[in-house]
């Protein structure tokens, strides 16, 4: 009786080890995920930031948006998921503004800053806060 309890602490202790491990996989194959999907969106951020001298702002975005929309969140945590999920919404949320200015090329900062002092700056400001506020819940997720 006293060998079959031994076994059975000994199944135990396996058991929560294996668990650990898991978890420890688990844990790096979320941070994996995560740094290649800021990799790629800094990238992406880059190419966006350009784009737009030679084609329209809201094109840019759009082209930036559907980057994100096909990035592989496999082994991403859902609520870093759903935060990037967020943050594509708000840049194509932007694209109601954006789509009044087809002619205006630039460096998409540059371009934003003539916005955002212009006309529809009413408009423009809460739709911008709105990319930066969700891009901060995704660096919240990031620690």
């Amino acid at each position: 009786m006293k060998f079959k309890n031994y076994i059975n602490v000994l199944v135990l202790i396996f058991v929560l080890i294996g668990c650990k491990q898991k978890e420890k996989n688990h844990a790096v194959a979320n941070k994996d995920c995560i740094e290649k999907i800021i990799k790629t969106d800094d990238s992406l951020g880059t190419i966006r930031n350009y784009e737009c001298e030679k084609i329209s702002l809201s094109q840019t975005i759009s082209n930036y948006a559907n980057s994100l929309n096909n990035l592989d969140f496999t082994g991403c945590p859902e609520q870093f998921k759903t935060a990037f999920k967020n943050h594509e919404q708000a840049w194509r949320n932007m694209m109601v503004l954006t789509n009044n200015y087809p002619e205006l090329r630039g460096e998409m900062h540059d371009l934003f800053d003539t916005i955002k002092t212009g006309k529809d700056s009413a408009a423009f400001n809460p739709l911008l806060k709105n990319i930066w506020d969700t891009w901060a819940i995704i660096e919240k997720e990031i620690k």
